[in-house]
């Protein structure tokens, strides 16, 4: 999968065009405007829950998207409880950001990526509310993704330990079932990989990434000799698969 620039010029360039945030989405690109932009042109309820799904999965801290998916599943799905619970959840814990007591207690969630950078001892608390504070423009850090390039560019910590953060990350929000599926769990629950290579294949695509050499995750395991092309082909295929049917393509 590619990586998109955020804002993504080609969603800016095309937000009103169905068949060209497709085309793009097609080319392998984990775009969250496009989705979010597409979810706002289709008409059919399911497909709006579609997109939103796979723009929680881009942004799994951003509250306002999960709400709007959880939302859009309601309306396809109105008696879906862990919808509802979740909803809740969400909503309730607005109202009391300001009001928590000791008789409060939130429900089992995945831990944020920094937050398991500093169990793992890979920063400091002190570092983490720095590096929270702005980016080195002055723009708030918004998602887990911004942070963790921001660690590296600052030298806080190495590919790998953000790797090893990452999997622990994506084990916690498997097991609580609070996130979608993305392709490299789907690669593991499918054995295709191991955890362990898939762990070395993000820390590589790191390293790659900060010398500006941006590759998938798909070629970065065909690279490491981890799976052959025509089998994270077949998996890629099978991942998108029954999304795409949706659509009717």
């Amino acid at each position: 999968m590619k990586q998109c620039p955020n804002p993504c010029p080609v969603v800016a360039a095309n937000r009103n065009s169905m068949a060209a945030l497709r085309a793009h989405l097609l080319e392998g690109y984990q775009c969250l405007d496009a989705w979010l932009a597409l979810s706002q042109l289709v008409t059919d309820v399911r497909q709006r829950r579609d997109c939103l799904e796979r723009a929680a999965v881009l942004a799994p801290e951003n509250e306002d998207i999960q709400v709007a998916y959880l939302e859009a599943v309601l309306v396809v799905e109105p008696d879906n409880r862990a919808a509802i619970t979740r909803l809740n959840e969400i909503r309730t814990l607005r109202l009391l950001s300001d009001v928590k007591t000791s008789h409060f207690h939130e429900q089992p969630r995945a831990r944020l990526l920094g937050d398991i950078l500093v169990s793992m001892g890979a920063i400091s608390p002190a570092e983490l509310r720095e590096v929270l504070r702005t980016q080195q423009t002055g723009t708030p850090i918004t998602t887990d993704r911004r942070l963790g390039q921001l660690l590296l560019r600052q030298g806080l910590i190495t590919p790998s330990k953000l790797a090893h953060a990452l999997i622990i990350q994506q084990q916690e929000r498997s097991r609580l079932r609070i996130a979608p599926q993305v392709l490299g769990e789907y690669l593991v629950e499918q054995n295709y990989i191991t955890p362990q290579q898939l762990e070395l294949a993000l820390a590589e695509q790191l390293r790659l990434d900060q010398k500006n050499q941006r590759l998938s995750l798909g070629q970065i395991l065909v690279r490491l000799n981890m799976i052959s092309e025509s089998l994270i082909e077949r998996a890629a295929r099978e991942h998108d698969q029954a999304f795409w049917a949706k659509y009717g393509y």
